[in-house]
């Protein structure tokens, strides 16, 4: 019966990825992929910085059953913002440049394939993160990456060669710096690129920074990376799209439910592949079980 299906909103971003996701495409797939029988689905698209949470915030309200991102890491972190916490299912279309979550939670980058993992309502409890009043589910960071973040998100092109061009043109020139942290009560100081909180796997494009991580295990992996001498850089980025870094002696990882990271002044972070200024003091938790997934 129709009153008993359920119903689901597609959040789309039409400029993410490499190429735009065209709104005759995306709809086109949509309606010819989605089981009918079980589902009465709305698309809406985001049409400005923050619009992707708020069209999220609004669907839990009306009680929308599974709320689907159509993009890349930064529009899937706008919209698990809205949902965190409530009875709305989150699922992911990857239509972004990186596609990080994607990969690491083995979503197909095909628009089909994803689509048709909702229609088998299969999902699991995974965690979040937190970052003062920012939530994440995949990896943010300090540092170098957050860096390349920025210059990233202002660059003309998207895309893999587009982010491996600014972090190589940037890395030379850029300082190490001593971050002080409180992580699980425990004090630990350290001079790093970055660091980055992983409540995944990789940043995007298989760069794969937490061999380790799980989304569901209650806790975060602080990864402080040094810097690699330029001379040997060519051979350390290939360690990490082998998944071998922590082999290296750059990489340190550590497991946490907390940390409190102290800075000299407000900086950008990375936040799911997108810059975000936040201050001084950073306070990170790891909030288990927090969100429905749709997965494979």
């Amino acid at each position: 019966m129709a009153g008993l299906k359920k119903k689901v909103l597609f959040i789309i971003n039409p400029v993410s990825g490499v190429k735009q996701v065209t709104k005759a495409g995306i709809e086109s797939i949509i309606a010819e992929t989605l089981d009918h029988a079980q589902f009465s689905y709305t698309v809406a698209y985001s049409q400005s910085p923050g619009h992707a949470l708020f069209l999220s915030k609004e669907a839990v309200q009306c009680g929308v059953d599974i709320i689907a991102s159509v993009g890349g890491d930064g529009t899937a972190n706008q919209v698990i913002n809205g949902i965190i916490g409530s009875n709305s299912v989150f699922a992911l279309i990857p239509a972004g440049s990186g596609n990080g979550l994607a990969r690491f939670m083995n979503i197909p980058l095909v628009l089909e394939k994803s689509i048709e993992l909702i229609n088998h309502q299969s999902f699991k409890l995974i965690d979040t993160i937190s970052i003062n009043d920012n939530q994440f589910v995949s990896i943010a960071g300090v540092g170098f990456d957050a860096l390349v973040a920025r210059k990233f998100a202002k660059a003309e092109r998207r895309g893999f060669f587009s982010y491996f061009h600014i972090a190589l043109q940037s890395y030379p020139g850029y300082r190490p710096r001593k971050y002080k942290m409180i992580i699980d009560g425990v004090k630990v100081s350290r001079k790093a690129l970055f660091v980055s909180f992983a409540n995944s796997n990789q940043f995007g494009y298989n760069t794969i920074i937490a061999p380790d991580a799980s989304i569901d295990d209650g806790l975060m992996d602080v990864c402080i990376v040094k810097k690699v001498p330029v001379i040997t850089a060519p051979y350390i980025l290939g360690l990490l799209w082998r998944n071998k870094l922590v082999n290296s002696g750059y990489l340190e990882v550590i497991k946490a439910k907390e940390v409190v990271l102290k800075r000299n002044r407000n900086k950008t972070i990375n936040l799911d592949g997108e810059p975000v200024k936040l201050g001084k003091d950073l306070v990170i938790k790891v909030n288990h079980n927090s969100l429905k997934m749709i997965v494979p």
